[in-house]
């Protein structure tokens, strides 16, 4: 913090300061002095290193135009400024004072921060302007040529012209180029002097304040001066004593940027201009000076400089010196006053010195946290930031568009890295397995209830759809009826043409099949909709990830992504009619045994059921098969019956409460009870068969029972159930087959090549294209920019402060 108090030197018997040559090099001999330099070179350094973001120590001399502050800057500084009437300062003068043991010299250049437009500039420049100068008469022409320079506005301004310009033109502010000058400028004269006379202090000189001139005017130097008090810095105001204090602009901005004063040093000037028998005036600035009026933190010094008549006379500044402690010594109310170490211009100098380096030590080691803070958060902006191109173009986008199609080829393959396609179309392949399973004749063996005499018993409980909610089964059971022994009866009557006796029409069966063949469309269609949408919503993922950073390259690659696709989605629903159409065609089928087999088991099934009991159902209702397989077994693998009523009856199916026992395609396997000597006498009568050669399992009884007088009817049924059983197998097969092979595989296989002739990569123009289509939003570039550039000045400052010693 800026709190330090400020140093006081030793005094005489008379209370004045010993200044003489002894002590002017006493600063020079000492430890402290090495220190103090090496500090304050070490800011300058990393002040030089540019836009870092860090508050960095430093003292600004600010006071209203005419305050005496440019003196104040030439008994500091050593060397003469430009002085003229009005504002002649119109832009931060930086003046570095180092001691050396060489002799003096003074190197003149030109910081850049800030563009033509008042912008920061994002690489700070500082360049010298014209030689090395080793005689203090040519400083004050040079400071001249160099305003100039920056007033042109311009970073790029060749400053051969401005260092050679006639200083009689620069005094007129005729430009070389004939351009318009600004005002005032942000950018900043460095003056760096180096002797064996000079303290080691840095400071920055800013434009007076000026109040009468025009608005604009008066603005753009208040905000300047603004922007300088404001942080980690030592105010010095100037404030003239032939006014009161009250009036001074610059004490007011000082007051406002410092409320509590522990950073603002007050220098006050011209004592001289006090009339004669201003007593009272010269009370209440003794009262500021000894700190009973207006009390700052580090107090206030007096100085006196030469005047217009001795300066024009070329008094020397040790003769400036001489003068200014005479005229201390030997003029009240000062002669008196407690605190002589506040008066002259060397107590000055030597305070602010020791105070800027004791602030500079304190503050470092806080600043390398800073530094740490900052490149935390610069590296945290930049990670989801993309890199900057470092390949050709062409290569580039070529690489990107493989990686993009091998994205493609590892979502149709399913690969671990990206399995979600493949998983989301699994799902829509078993909502359409069990859509088509839903589809099954809904034949019952037995007439129907609505006959009279017909005993009505209830079945809809019987027949639950695999892995329904007992609230859709119920849905169902009031959608669907059943098609019963009467309705295939007259169904077969109605298709009897010329057939002989005893002879069931194709027809007939063929129509059958034909039924349950009907929404095969719609959910084959529902399926093949379902994959598109995934497979499209997981390519615009895909896009944006590979894409999103290259506008131009996404508004080319996208379309055609999107256009492939749906070309690719035209070809596969063309083979899906197709299979459609070969399973709506005339029955037929290779697989005669599993045909043959099944029509057998649903025949004896059938005629079981109705050996046992007729199964009848009130109303429309839902006849949905268990186990489509056809083996007996729950495909749920929990054998639950959802809506079984507990210990209810079989409702006429034979079927007693207790373990439930399916046939295939949910038809109940009626169960008899035998008593033990029904079951002795069951497995004898098996036992005498079979020594006769006749094997016959106790299941194969039921096809020994008489003709039924459904017979006709019972076979139909059983011979269409068993051609859905073939069909439906192969069917749910070679739809989602053919939908990966002809819409994602051959999808994955074409896209590289599509998407290199729709950029025209292999084009005489290739590169040219190529550059387009990667160049980047420009915001996105620019921030890049700024943080890879703050980044790398924070890593050279962190270094710099780590082998500083801290």
């Amino acid at each position: 913090m800026l709190s330090s108090a400020s140093p006081q030197p030793e005094t005489g018997s008379d209370h004045t300061p010993v200044l003489g040559d002894a002590d002017r090099s006493l600063l020079h001999d000492t430890t402290f002095t090495k220190t103090s330099q090496e500090l304050i070179q070490f800011v300058t350094t990393l002040r030089a290193l540019g836009r870092v973001y860090l508050d960095l120590p430093r003292i600004v001399v600010i006071g209203n135009q005419s305050a005496g502050k440019s003196s104040l800057v030439e008994a500091i500084s050593g060397i003469s400024v430009p002085r003229d009437a009005g504002t002649c300062t119109r832009c931060p003068m930086e003046c570095r004072l180092a001691h050396a043991a060489d002799d003096w010299s003074c190197q003149i250049s030109i910081r850049w921060e800030y563009d033509d437009a008042g912008d920061r500039l994002e690489e700070v420049q500082e360049v010298p302007f014209g030689v090395l100068l080793t005689d203090k008469a040519g400083v004050e022409p040079m400071l001249r040529r160099a305003q100039e320079a920056i007033l042109s506005g311009s970073v790029s301004t060749p400053y051969r012209k401005y260092s050679n310009m006639d200083l009689e033109d620069v005094k007129r502010g005729r430009d070389p180029d004939g351009g318009k000058a600004l005002a005032f400028s942000r950018n900043t004269i460095c003056v760096d002097l180096k002797g064996p006379d000079l303290v080691d202090l840095s400071f920055v000189d800013l434009p007076g304040i000026v109040q009468n001139a025009e608005a604009d005017v008066v603005k753009l130097v208040e905000d300047l001066v603004t922007s300088y008090v404001d942080g980690n810095c030592l105010i010095l105001v100037a404030l003239p004593m032939s006014d009161d204090i009250e009036n001074q602009k610059a004490a007011r901005i000082a007051k406002h940027a410092d409320p509590q004063g522990l950073r603002t040093i007050g220098v006050l000037t011209k004592p001289d201009t006090i009339p004669p028998g201003s007593t009272k005036r010269r009370q209440l600035w003794l009262d500021v000076l000894e700190g009973r009026g207006h009390p700052l933190q580090h107090g206030y010094y007096c100085t006196r400089q030469p005047d217009d008549d001795q300066r024009l006379a070329g008094i020397t500044p040790a003769e400036a010196r001489d003068a200014e402690r005479a005229f201390f010594r030997t003029t009240e109310p000062w002669a008196a006053s407690t605190c002589p170490h506040r008066y002259g211009t060397h107590n000055l100098v030597r305070s602010i010195s020791e105070l800027l380096t004791r602030i500079i030590s304190d503050c470092l080691p806080r600043l390398l946290g800073e530094v740490a803070v900052q490149l935390e958060a610069t590296n945290r902006q930049l990670e989801p930031l993309p890199p900057a191109l470092t390949v050709e173009p062409s290569a580039f986008v070529l690489d990107l568009v493989t990686r993009f199609c091998t994205d493609v080829a590892e979502l149709v393959e399913g690969s671990s890295r990206r399995p979600q396609l493949v998983q989301a179309n699994r799902g829509a392949y078993d909502a359409f397995k069990r859509a088509i399973v839903c589809t099954a004749p809904a034949f019952l063996p037995c007439e129907n209830p609505q006959k009279p005499k017909s005993k009505k018993r209830q079945v809809s409980k019987y027949v639950p759809v695999q892995d329904e909610r007992p609230a859709e089964q119920r849905r169902r059971v009031a959608e669907t009826k059943f098609l019963y022994l009467d309705d295939v009866r007259e169904h077969i009557r109605a298709s009897v043409t010329r057939e002989l006796p005893n002879n069931i029409p194709y027809p007939a069966k063929r129509s059958l099949i034909h039924d349950f063949q009907q929404t095969w469309a719609l959910h084959t269609t529902a399926c093949f909709d379902r994959v598109q949408r995934s497979f499209k919503a997981t390519l615009t993922e895909l896009i944006r990830h590979r894409f999103e950073r290259f506008s131009h390259l996404k508004a080319v690659i996208g379309p055609a992504v999107m256009e492939q696709a749906d070309l690719r989605a035209d070809l596969t629903s063309a083979h899906l009619r197709t299979i459609l159409r070969l399973e709506t065609a005339p029955p037929f089928t290779q697989n005669t045994r599993d045909l043959a087999k099944r029509r057998d088991e649903q025949l004896a099934q059938y005629k079981h059921a109705r050996a046992n009991a007729p199964v009848v159902a009130s109303g429309p209702s839902v006849f949905a098969w268990d186990d489509m397989d056809g083996d007996g077994s729950d495909e749920d693998g929990d054998g639950s019956d959802e809506d079984s009523g507990g210990d209810t009856d079989t409702a006429g199916l034979g079927r007693a409460a207790g373990p439930r026992t399916d046939l295939p395609f949910g038809v109940p396997r009626p169960v008899k009870r035998l008593s033990e000597t029904e079951r002795v006498r069951l497995r004898n009568a098996l036992g005498e068969l079979a020594k006769l050669g006749i094997v016959v399992a106790e299941e194969d009884l039921a096809r020994l029972r008489p003709p039924d007088a459904w017979q006709e009817e019972l076979e139909v049924m059983a011979e269409v159930r068993a051609y859905f059983q073939v069909s439906y197998k192969r069917f749910i097969d070679i739809v989602p087959l053919s939908i990966d092979l002809h819409f994602l595989y051959d999808y994955a296989e074409a896209l590289q090549g599509v998407l290199i002739e729709k950029l025209r990569l292999g084009s005489a123009n290739a590169d040219a294209r190529c550059t387009a289509y990667v160049a980047e939003d420009p915001h996105v570039v620019a921030l890049r920019t700024a943080l890879v550039v703050k980044k790398r000045k924070l890593e050279v400052v962190q270094k710099a402060l780590c082998n500083f010693g801290l």
